[in-house]
């Protein structure tokens, strides 16, 4: 077996009875097609490069999950001033304790008990601007504060950052 340094020097001999059971096991099931453009750019991902600015759009509004381009914006919004003011505010108010576990300190996150992406989507925001003027977003009653493993047993945490 080549390329495996851990086989180095052991000669394998394998048995027709094995070879016909690799070859009954591997009967009826189909190979799929690829087609000339995925081949394309599955070597480009291969070779340490992307595909184009307009191959990748091209691949994201095709997506069953695209939603009008919106992510720059939601990003804008997670990392402006307000928003951080918004955890500090909620870290300060829970004085920097978790409210599940009782754990003060440490991995602390932020928790909206009315997600995120749900008050984005109800008040139709779709840029900062509209953001910064939703007192609902800003709300420090709408924040808990919890610790890392506290805050991935929340029934929305998979779902966080997708939009």
């Amino acid at each position: 077996m080549k390329g495996f340094p851990h086989n180095k020097g052991i000669k394998r001999i394998m048995t027709e009875e094995h070879k016909e059971k690799i070859s009954n096991s591997l009967k009826g099931k189909k190979k799929l097609p690829f087609s000339e453009e995925h081949k394309r750019k599955i070597g480009l991902a291969k070779k340490g490069k992307r595909p184009s600015l307009e191959t990748r759009k091209k691949m994201s509004e095709n997506s069953g999950r695209w939603k009008g381009g919106i992510t720059p914006e939601i990003k804008k919004i997670r990392v402006c001033f307000e928003y951080r003011q918004w955890i500090s505010d909620v870290f300060t108010r829970d004085n920097f304790t978790c409210q599940e576990c009782g754990k003060r300190g440490g991995d602390l996150e932020a928790h909206h008990l009315k997600s995120f992406s749900k008050i984005i989507n109800e008040n139709k925001i779709g840029k900062l601007k509209d953001a910064l003027n939703c007192s609902e977003l800003w709300n420090i009653n709408n924040g808990q504060t919890l610790c890392k493993s506290c805050h991935k047993k929340t029934f929305n945490f998979a779902k966080k950052r997708i939009l």
